[in-house]
């Protein structure tokens, strides 16, 4: 009883040799379309944390700009913050000598779209004024991203996105007291 026993043992262990092997490539396989998952899901995260952080850095740059104009008040209720296209030059450097309030603006725009240059990609500002008196500033911050689809991550060949963040301030003549 006992031999006819390890024959079954045997025959049946022939059948299955094979099996586990199979269990394995599978089980490999599944593992192999997870991390491919999960490298693809970080890589989506990660672009989404860039996009994110270039408008909170449009945010940042446009806010400041706007409390320029307020710390400038005579320059801003003059118009002297309009521009369109941003200065490419200073005039005067107005952290090492005194300025006009006109010099200043032309100085803050300068420092502003310098600061753009260097934060965001392909950044574009316009600064539209409206009204005579109060007076309501536009500011419209342009970017673009680079957007890669499937395995092309050349820059020439991407697809680009555009944002544009866009913000408004009411500049109150603060020379006159009520």
């Amino acid at each position: 009883m006992h031999e006819r026993f390890i024959a079954r043992t045997k025959s049946a262990s022939k059948d299955v040799a094979g099996f586990t092997l199979l269990e394995v490539l599978v089980t490999l396989f599944v593992i192999a379309l997870a991390l491919l998952g999960t490298a693809g899901l970080q890589a989506y995260a990660m672009k989404v944390s860039t996009s994110g952080q270039f408008r909170t850095q449009a945010v940042i740059l446009g806010l400041d700009l706007l409390e320029r104009f307020e710390a400038n008040n005579e320059a801003a209720i003059a118009g002297g913050y309009a521009a369109d296209p941003l200065p490419t030059a200073a005039g005067t450097d107005c952290d090492a000598a005194d300025c006009t309030p006109a010099q200043l603006a032309t100085f803050d725009l300068f420092q502003f779209r310098n600061k753009l240059l260097a934060e965001l990609p392909s950044a574009t500002a316009t600064v539209a004024i409206a009204g005579a008196g109060p007076w309501t500033y536009t500011l419209q911050i342009d970017w673009v991203e680079r957007v890669t689809k499937g395995a092309n991550t050349n820059a020439a060949n991407a697809d680009t996105e555009n944002y544009s963040y866009t913000v408004s301030r009411t500049i109150y003549d603060c020379s006159i007291v009520i």
